[in-house]
């Protein structure tokens, strides 16, 4: 038993199996457990629970979830199911059952800025990432992951709209076929509209400066759309979006090889988009809300 991934009512129940035979202050401290809330609970213990089939559920979630579910989306999850109970009780049960999300420290940003290698773009988001429908603004970036073996890229366009992320590559090495591959990967993807309709948001790093880049755009009707220099803020939408997944999948673990780490983030990438519920959508996924709100 690891008493730092046991809840305080299980820790109640470990303690009081095993005082008989040991002193309870050893035990308490040895558990860490504090006096008061060992009587506490168990006092609680010779009480029905109410509340007993929704702890083995919020357990269930928070392993579905891989432990990345504050007490808001865990209430949502649980109305969906069925489940009506105050977001208060929600915090209470988690905290009895020691259930926490994951919330590291940010670590360093990846940046592919070259200099002024080509003429840029207007800013035409102005931070403004709102989008009334899909394929009306889309941003993109790339963000770094490390394995012991290596590196691992990832490449990513996001749709405003619902914060979809309509396309994803990765590579263990920040080409610029790895930007152009997810731009084309995009496009099929979403099949949109060619006439100007559509504004691509980028940093200035160097994948978004190149010709190839450029043409590519140009081809597909799509209006290029740049950060000033050096300021995170106008990409802010995206790179929140890589320090989310960075905190729910990535931070806090070891990553042996770059094949299980590319395979982690696609599973994370296809669980973002159809199963993870987002407070700002209402309290469903992205695949839920498209089809609530596009014909």
């Amino acid at each position: 038993v690891i008493p730092g991934q046991l809840s305080n009512r299980q820790k109640t129940a470990v303690v009081d199996a095993l005082r008989p035979d040991f002193p309870l202050p050893m035990l308490l401290a040895s558990i860490g457990l504090a006096q008061s809330s060992f009587y506490y609970h168990l006092q609680q213990r010779s009480r029905p629970d109410k509340h007993e089939h929704i702890r083995d559920i919020l357990h269930a979630i928070d392993a579905q979830s891989d432990n990345t579910y504050g007490y808001r989306r865990m209430w949502w999850e649980l109305r969906h199911r069925g489940i009506i109970i105050s977001e208060k009780v929600v915090r209470r049960l988690m905290r009895e059952e020691g259930i926490v999300p994951r919330f590291p420290k940010r670590k360093w940003r990846y940046s592919s800025y070259q200099g002024e290698i080509s003429p840029a773009p207007d800013n035409l988001v102005n931070r403004s990432f709102h989008a009334d429908s899909p394929n009306k603004l889309w941003l993109t970036d790339i963000s770094v992951f490390a394995a012991h073996d290596s590196r691992v890229y990832l490449s990513a366009i996001i749709d405003c709209f619902d914060g979809k992320v309509v396309a994803a590559k990765t590579s263990v090495h920040p080409t610029m076929e790895l930007a152009q591959e997810t731009l084309l990967a995009a496009i099929e993807a979403e099949q949109p509209e060619a006439d100007g309709s559509l504004v691509l948001h980028s940093d200035r790093g160097a994948h978004y400066r190149g010709s190839t880049w450029r043409s590519l755009t140009a081809k597909y009707g799509i209006v290029s759309s740049m950060s000033k220099k050096g300021c995170s803020p106008d990409n802010a939408a995206c790179e929140g979006f890589f320090g989310r997944m960075k905190n729910e999948m990535y931070y806090g673990k070891v990553w042996q090889t770059t094949k299980e780490l590319e395979e982690a983030i696609a599973r994370y990438i296809e669980f973002y988009n159809n199963h993870r519920i987002k407070t700002s959508l209402g309290g469903v996924s992205i695949t839920a809300y498209r089809k609530l709100h596009v014909a």
